[in-house]
């Protein structure tokens, strides 16, 4: 293939494949406030009943995390992380079509497995395989791409809305998902540099070429990867673990 031999390191390809990922799936998320007035403005709802539905989304999302990592480590995080692209997707073009309360509760309660699969722990056990050395910078500019989905997806879902109407403005998201986010997340992420016949940049023990293939190294310290298990009886696990709840 052309990254075993290019300078260019695939691992970075991936990252930003993942950042485009978390562009489109926050973003999408970002831009609930835009529809609040609209939707209460037709349905009569009161902005409370709609920002319950909105809440509660965060929430689920926030509980059904460590379902999500076990997926990811279970079965492909790969398959995981596009399943729930996809079912984002689904659920947005779901909510263009919506007439009642129990519908829109429905759809969200859907929505908050497929955020909490298409992000978080899914894409960051795929980012962290390709690296070792550089993991922060690699997570955070994944993490970043959430930041920039919300500078560019809401103003745009809000001109859609304007010009259009609420509903096509969900559609506009849902179908930027299944036609954009989704296709290029499945050509370009890869589980593993393995399944292309590299290695992890900077994993310790090895030292890859410049176009990431395995040379040699001694002398440097081996960091062994803890288990769910292991890290759970550690303090700083619970100490990293509490201040996502701050």
């Amino acid at each position: 293939m052309f990254f075993t031999r290019s300078r260019i390191y695939y691992g970075w390809v991936v990252t930003l494949a993942s950042a485009f990922i978390v562009f489109g799936v926050s973003g999408s998320q970002f831009s609930f406030g835009v529809f609040l007035k609209p939707m209460s403005e037709e349905f009569g709802w009161s902005r409370a009943t709609l920002a319950t539905a909105f809440g509660a989304t965060f929430m689920l999302t926030g509980l059904l995390r460590p379902v999500a990592g076990y997926l990811a480590d279970r079965y492909s995080p790969k398959a995981v992380a596009l399943s729930g692209v996809a079912l984002m997707a689904g659920t947005l073009l779901l909510l263009s079509q919506i007439e009642n309360l129990i519908h829109l509760y429905l759809v969200f309660a859907v929505m908050s497995i497929g955020l909490t699969l298409a992000a978080g722990p899914t894409l960051t056990k795929v980012v962290s395989a390709w690296f070792y050395r550089r993991r922060g910078v690699t997570l955070g500019l994944v993490n970043g791409g959430g930041a920039i989905g919300g500078l560019v997806l809401v103003p745009s879902a809000s001109l859609i809305l304007v010009l259009a109407s609420w509903r096509e403005a969900y559609q506009f998201l849902g179908l930027l998902l299944l036609f954009l986010v989704l296709p290029l997340g499945f050509l370009l992420i890869k589980n593993r540099p393995e399944d292309m016949g590299l290695q992890p940049q900077g994993k310790p023990g090895n030292r890859e070429s410049s176009h990431g293939t395995i040379v040699s190294y001694v002398g440097e310290y081996e960091v062994k990867d803890s288990t769910f298990g292991e890290a759970f009886r550690t303090p700083f696990f619970w100490k990293l673990t509490a201040g996502y709840f701050v």
